[in-house]
């Protein structure tokens, strides 16, 4: 990676548009750090091999330190990760915001083969990660309680460097939503080794960082501007230690965003593994269209150990990126209603009879989706198409619009899917609305009803025929935490 020895941090940032578009300035300009000069490696992507050059002082502390990036395939580290945060969460009402206090735990540990490529920038980094252990606790107000826990059946996760963040994907099942949001860590370790400079240091130094690490490093999407600081703090015959402090203005979910952070984290000089850090991260985030504001602390501490040295230990990852069917999330509902649906869709509101989920694309609010149960009929039968019709102008008119296509996009043995399209106007817009009555052979019935501006038509796409493709009927409890 290319980054310049500097003596004080600098601010690079890049353009946003008034919804802050969820961008942020990861780059391929990161060339390939010289390899093969040396005749062992850790299997850590981005480990370093610290390195005095050659006729320096003897004392550690003068001797210019050479931080190179290096990346095998034939060992594996061990991560233990803990994180504890303690703030407000903050939630629209229709007195304002509402505010609740709520303190979290979370444990995580697993081991880590890192399987380094030839792309340039965050798209370096690549990994294959297998928990022993993932979880968090979580208390919001006076005493409401969750715990979250990452099922064995996705205990084997591959993660991929992107322009947007870490994309974490299960080789075997698709994530629900809740276990992917559990395995967003800041601080990643396959992140915080980009932290380290490509040149000679000595200590006292200062250097920034390319554009794209920071908000990796935080886990903000979308850079307004930001800074960033590392130095080398110390160093001895063993050990180089680094300090880092960082700052991000941007969103994140199409939430304006603002974070902070400062840290430190040690070098093992002889194997070249980053073995310990500690850093705290502070950030606010506004109420947004798909998750609550916050104003919260964490505190994130990790160590990395030499893990298993065996080849089986882990596989080895053929892809460079994860393929759109591994993105894709699963949607367990209170419906007996099961769906796959991309990572743009989130689940905003739930109840035992009705759920609203959110389509947010580049941190703009795109369209909106809900699903609610229908009148269960008899096998193989269906509500009258003309029934449908009428429910469905009754609704519109009352938000003065009209029908104006129906068809029937499905009927087989499985599903039979009843399509109406209805236009209406809403504070000057015009607002598509699309109906769709999902019938089962079996006879139970869902109503899916998606509504987006006619300016966004090409934005939404084909997104209800996507949903509508992932739909399947969970006539029992799942055995995997689909939620």
């Amino acid at each position: 990676m290319s980054r310049s020895k500097r003596d004080s941090p600098t601010v690079a940032g890049q353009p946003c548009n008034s919804s802050i578009v969820r961008q942020h300035s990861g780059t391929a300009r990161i060339a390939a750090a010289e390899q093969a000069k040396w005749s062992f490696a850790v299997g850590c992507m981005l480990a370093v091999f610290c390195v005095p050059h050659t006729g320096v002082a003897e004392d550690p502390a003068a001797a210019a330190i050479t931080f190179s990036s290096t990346g095998t395939a034939t060992h594996v580290s061990a991560i233990d990760y803990k994180i504890e945060i303690r703030g407000d969460i903050k939630t629209p009402h229709s007195t304002g915001t509402r505010t609740w206090p709520m303190e979290s735990r979370g444990a995580f540990r697993f081991e880590q083969r890192s399987l380094p490529t030839d792309l340039g920038g965050p798209f370096t980094l690549r990994a294959v990660r297998r928990f022993s252990a993932a979880g968090t606790q979580t208390t919001v107000g006076t005493g409401t309680r969750t715990g979250v826990s990452l099922s064995k059946s996705y205990r084997t996760i591959h993660t991929f460097g992107s322009d947007t963040g870490l994309v974490h994907v299960s080789p075997k099942y698709a994530l629900p939503r809740q276990q992917l949001d559990l395995l967003q860590m800041p601080c990643d370790v396959l992140v915080v080794a980009a932290l380290l400079p490509s040149s000679a240091v000595s200590v006292g130094d200062k250097w920034n960082t390319d554009d794209w690490v920071m908000p990796m490093v935080m886990g903000v999407e979308a850079v307004i501007e930001q800074s960033a600081t590392c130095e080398l703090k110390s160093a001895n015959d063993e050990t180089a230690i680094v300090l880092f402090n960082g700052r991000v203005h941007g969103a994140t979910l199409g939430s304006e965003t603002t974070a902070s952070i400062s840290g430190e984290f040690t070098v093992h000089r002889r194997s070249g593994m980053i073995t310990s850090l500690k850093a705290t991260q502070k950030e606010e985030r506004t109420p947004g269209s798909v998750s609550p504001g916050l104003d919260v602390t964490a505190v994130i501490d990790w160590t990395q150990t030499l893990g298993s040295a065996d080849s089986k230990t882990l596989a080895t990852l053929t892809e460079t990126a994860p393929s759109d069917r591994a993105r894709l999330l699963l949607l367990q509902t209170s419906l007996k209603l099961q769906l796959t649906h991309s990572r743009e869709w989130h689940l905003f509101h739930e109840t035992p009879s009705v759920l609203m989920m959110r389509q947010l694309r580049d941190g703009n609010l795109i369209s909106q989706c809900n699903i609610s149960s229908a009148v269960t009929v008899a096998a193989k039968q269906h509500t009258p198409d003309s029934e449908f019709l009428s429910d469905v102008t009754d609704s519109v008119k009352q938000r003065n619009g009209r029908v104006v296509e129906q068809e029937t996009v499905r009927d087989d043995n499985r599903w039979r899917i009843r399509h109406i399209r209805a236009i209406g106007d809403a504070s000057g817009k015009v607002i598509v609305w699309d109906y769709y009555l999902c019938s089962t052979g079996t006879g139970e019935q869902f109503s899916m009803f998606f509504s987006h501006a006619q300016d966004d038509a090409e934005s939404f796409g084909d997104e209800a025929t996507k949903l509508l493709a992932g739909l399947q009927i969970a006539r029992k409890r799942p055995a995997l935490p689909f939620r």
